[in-house]
Formats: structure tokens, C-alpha cells, sequence
């Protein structure tokens, strides 16, 4: 396995030990500040993608999205520059935490109150993105990291944190300026598809606020249940089934689960973004309506 040539190198101040994980348009490093040794995480421009201005541009829109977001649920942007072969970079925290994902791959589905305070946090994270004109857009599992010993904006999650983390897709509401050959470009698909909502699966409707609603909701279905409620047996099946047919409810996977917690996700999952809920503010209220 090729040694990455950053892993070693200090630049900008930083020193940069490792690698922690890669993407398609960028990778992730742990690295000290030399001068007072405090961990940070590094995002770089995969090298792959150097001097390519769409994708450049699409990295720089992370950055100056992220930049507009203050909230303790929102990862946040601690200052950018330039490598010295030419290649953008971000400073991010460093933090020792897990993503849903790994959650509930490791352990199963949550205990309904753990999963509905991670969704009150994951919700008042939306409702500041929102509040500073930014979509998400790829709302997954991988991309909600879940922190331990830190203090949150939700309550009844004890010591957990969320961080909504990874904002390479976020965008404007209804904005879609298509960055040449990138995942932005005129009709491709933005986004994670088993998490995408109808109106990002068949590009029919700007994506705006109440996509990130419709992805909130799979996301807390999946905490609850290790599945999701459209299901096919390939990514061809999955995206109809958005597009076209009904969610499998949660109470048929599992029984403990209050009705009112799925009819709340049934509207959230609506096809159509107009009855959905108007805010992640009235879907969050509405949550904190289910009895635990």
C-alpha cells in the first residue's frame, strides 16, 4: 500500500499523522497544531481531483456553506488555505466518536428514547443549517457522528453529541448549478440513493429544506430498526419504491415503537415535499410529542 505523501508533513502549522478516511472528492486526516499540540481533522482535495475547477468549486461551497452554520449540532469549519502542491484544504475538530452507521451495525437498533434524543439533535442541527439558507442534501447514517463526553443541543441523550459532518453535497435551497462533470451536473443524483428522497431520485422538484426532512426520517427509521422502509432487491427496486410506494411502518418491524412515532415518519416520508412538515423545527416539535 502506497504511503500517502501528506502523512508526516507539517504544513500551515499543522502536523499531519494520518489518514482517517477517503472520499470520492475528499480525504480526511488527523493532524496537531504544532504549536499547542490540539488534534484537529484536515480535509483535502483528493489529488486525483487537483486542478479540476468543478470539483474545486464544489469543495470551495462546502467550505463557504459550512462557514454560515454556528450551531453545537453542525460540524464546523475552523479555517482553510492551500497545500503546497496547489490543492485546497479545511480544518475541521477532531472528534473521537462513532457514526450511526457504526452504531448500529455494532449494537442494533437503539432503545426508543436514545434514538429519539439523537433525532431532536439531528433536527435542531437541520433547523440552524436551514436557518442559514443551506441543504444538506446527503443525510445518512455515515454522516451523523455521534460524540461521547461532550455537551449537545438535544436533551434526554445524556453525554452523546451529534455532529452533522460532511457537507461535500450542501447546497442552496432549489439551487442546482451543475459543477461540469460532478455528482451536481444536470441529471445526476445528489445524494446517498437509499437515503435520497423522491424529488432527488427522479431530479422532478428543487430539492429544498423538506428533502433533508424526508432523509430525517429514514435516518431515525433506521436507528429504530437497522432497516429502511423501502426496499427492493437492488438500487433500481430502492428508487422506485421511494418514487412510488408506500414506507413499510416501523411498527411492523417492531412492536414497542408508539403509533404516533409512525405516523409522524409517515408524514415526514410523503412524496410530495408539500406534506411533509414545514420545518425541522414542527418535525422536531412533533417528536417531542412521542411518549418514550
Amino acid at each position: 500500500m502506497a504511503v500517502d505523501p501528506l502523512v508526516g508533513r507539517t504544513e500551515h502549522g499543522l502536523h499531519i499523522e494520518r489518514l482517517i478516511a477517503e472520499g470520492g472528492m475528499g480525504a480526511v486526516y488527523a493532524a496537531r497544531r504544532a504549536a499547542t499540540g490540539e488534534p484537529v481533522a484536515l480535509k483535502a482535495l483528493r489529488r486525483v481531483h487537483a486542478g479540476d475547477s468543478g470539483i474545486e468549486s464544489r469543495f470551495a461551497r462546502e467550505v463557504r456553506l459550512a462557514r454560515r452554520i454556528d450551531h453545537p449540532n453542525v460540524c464546523p469549519v475552523l479555517g482553510e488555505g492551500r497545500l503546497e502542491d496547489g490543492r485546497p484544504f479545511f480544518v475541521m475538530p477532531l472528534f473521537d466518536g462513532v457514526t450511526l452507521s457504526e452504531d448500529v451495525r455494532k449494537r442494533g437498533p437503539l432503545p426508543i428514547g436514545r434514538a429519539l434524543g439523537l433525532a431532536d439533535q439531528i433536527l435542531a442541527g437541520l433547523a440552524a443549517m436551514h436557518a442559514a439558507k443551506v441543504v444538506h442534501r446527503d443525510l445518512q447514517p455515515g454522516n451523523i457522528l455521534l460524540v461521547p463526553g461532550a455537551r449537545g443541543a438535544g436533551e434526554g441523550e445524556g453525554a452523546t453529541t451529534v455532529k452533522l459532518i460532511d457537507l461535500g453535497f450542501a447546497h442552496e435551497p432549489g439551487v442546482d448549478t451543475g459543477d461540469g462533470v460532478t455528482p451536481d451536473s444536470p441529471g445526476s443524483l445528489v445524494g446517498t440513493l437509499l437515503f435520497m428522497s423522491p424529488e432527488q431520485a427522479m431530479r422532478s422538484r428543487a430539492i429544498t429544506e423538506r428533502s433533508d426532512l424526508f432523509a430525517a426520517a429514514l435516518l431515525i427509521y433506521y436507528a429504530l430498526s437497522g432497516k429502511l422502509p423501502f426496499r427492493g432487491r437492488g438500487d433500481l427496486d430502492v428508487l422506485v419504491a421511494i418514487v412510488r410506494s408506500a414506507p413499510v411502518p416501523l411498527r411492523r418491524e417492531r412492536r414497542d415503537v408508539p403509533r404516533v412515532l409512525d405516523e409522524v415518519l409517515a408524514r415526514a416520508l410523503s412524496k410530495h415535499p408539500d406534506h411533509r412538515f414545514p420545518s425541522a423545527s414542527a418535525m422536531r416539535d412533533a417528536l417531542a410529542g412521542v411518549p418514550v
